[in-house]
């Protein structure tokens, strides 16, 4: 998998990812009911996929420099967004129970959903 690496930790099979582009075709890859974690990263935030066998825990962070809340941070109510210091925090948590590739299906349909969010967020940030 180009622009992913892997290593093996005490049985567990983690995964970095530096391109989102790809997150699906290195889900698709991971054993089915198995235990790994898939970290995908860029710019703004940061998507942990964990599998536990039965079930997926997804987090999703992002942090970006603002000086107010936009109003498009709060139209994902499943988003909890919190500025502090000079810095706008995104962050979702989710637990979805293992059901064959429909699991990872909307596990990447949810990080794309909070891809978007921040999108709009960093648009509405942009303007004066």
């Amino acid at each position: 998998m180009e622009g992913a690496r892997t290593l093996v930790v005490d049985g567990v099979k983690l995964t970095l990812v530096e391109d989102f582009r790809e997150l699906g075709r290195v889900l698709k890859a991971q054993e089915a009911g198995g235990r790994w974690d898939v970290l995908a990263v860029d710019q703004y935030m940061t998507a942990e996929i964990s599998s536990f066998g039965g079930y997926i825990l997804l987090a999703l962070y992002a942090e970006v420099e603002a000086d107010r809340v936009p109003e498009a941070a709060g139209e994902d109510p499943e988003v909890e967004v919190e500025l502090s210091d000079g810095k706008l925090t995104l962050k979702y948590y989710a637990r979805y129970e293992y059901a064959g590739g429909a699991t990872l299906l909307a596990v990447v349909n949810r990080i794309n959903k909070f891809r978007s969010l921040l999108s709009r967020v960093l648009l509405e940030l942009r303007q004066p």
